[in-house]
């Protein structure tokens, strides 16, 4: 495309201390973008790969030591990039707590003003871990030229100069209710204050099957089911990342399933999720949803602990 400006609006890494593999992975495809094009490239800091402690080396700054990349993981600070005439506002994560304290307004000495911002709108999807919720008045207004936001995992306009790109890959807490949602980034003409084009990208293949009902089959039937669910997977189950969910699994056809089939396909899959959902008291499975319906952490370890495979011996209830 050639742009002027990248801008990366947190997360860049998943987690405060990624692997040396994925550092230097990381680097690398950094240094090859520096020699397809000088657009400056501006980074912030998003919750998950920013370290609580302002004393505490942050992973982002590995790449500023690449020509014309700036990264912001700490402050509100205001990155000057002169020769494009162009100011962009960098609110990570770290200082939304500072929100209500700071000044959040355009240079008038710049010709163009991008604010980037980390974190969750009002209106947008919260989650357990989103301590601090901005508000649009906050972030959102006709002076800026454009408002770019990461750290809402799909694609989503708030303002006609303003939105989330989403992310480039699924990796969400509940990747499940993302799967028919496009992963990409955006192409956006800041003098024009329109969004030209929002990119799609190639990603794993990530598949929620249809769930299994497991009431009143045999061990077997179950395992047969189980099958015929991956068998209609187009091109098969290898390398892609699988979830499958069985309700109503009684905990004597549980013990009897084929686990070796599981384990081969787990073998092939990038990741195969097989949830083993038992009958809940009134018919109702365990885990037994709407499409796209976030389930607490609680509620998740709870289904985990009453279909898990506990050694002989173990109370389950006190497990």
């Amino acid at each position: 495309l050639q742009p002027d400006l990248i801008l990366i609006a947190g997360d860049l890494f998943h987690v405060v201390r990624p692997s040396n593999l994925t550092i230097q992975h990381t680097f690398r495809e950094f240094a090859s973008l520096r020699n397809k094009t000088a657009a400056p490239v501006v980074i912030i800091g998003g919750n998950h790969d920013s370290p609580r402690s302002s004393d505490t080396g942050c992973i982002l700054d590995l790449l500023s030591n690449l020509p014309d990349i700036h990264v912001a993981h700490g402050e509100y600070v205001q990155v000057r990039l002169d020769d494009i005439e162009t100011s962009v506002f960098c609110l990570c994560h770290r200082a939304l707590p500072q929100l209500s304290t700071l000044k959040i307004e355009p240079d008038p000495a710049s010709r163009r003003n991008v604010l980037m911002v980390h974190g969750t709108v009002e209106g947008i999807v919260r989650h357990a871990y989103d301590i601090e919720q901005i508000s649009r008045s906050q972030v959102i207004s006709d002076d800026w030229d454009y408002c770019a936001f990461g750290h809402y995992h799909i694609f989503e306009q708030l303002a006609p100069n303003a939105y989330y790109a989403g992310s480039l890959e699924y990796a969400s807490t509940n990747i499940w209710s993302e799967t028919e949602v496009p992963k990409g980034f955006i192409e956006y003409d800041v003098d024009e204050r329109k969004l030209v084009e929002f990119h799609s990208v190639r990603t794993r293949e990530v598949i929620d099957l249809r769930p299994v009902d497991a009431e009143g089959l045999e061990p077997a039937e179950v395992d047969s089911r189980i099958q015929r669910r991956l068998d209609s997977i187009p091109g098969g189950y290898e390398n892609k990342v699988v979830r499958l969910v069985v309700q109503n699994v009684h905990r004597s056809v549980q013990a009897d399933l084929d686990y070796s089939a599981v384990r081969q396909v787990r073998s092939l899959a990038l990741h195969f999720d097989l949830l083993l959902r038992p009958p809940q008291a009134g018919g109702r499975s365990v885990g037994q949803l709407e499409p796209g319906t976030v389930r607490t952490l609680e509620e998740e370890w709870n289904d985990f602990g009453r279909a898990y495979e506990t050694p002989p011996g173990l109370d389950r209830d006190a497990f």
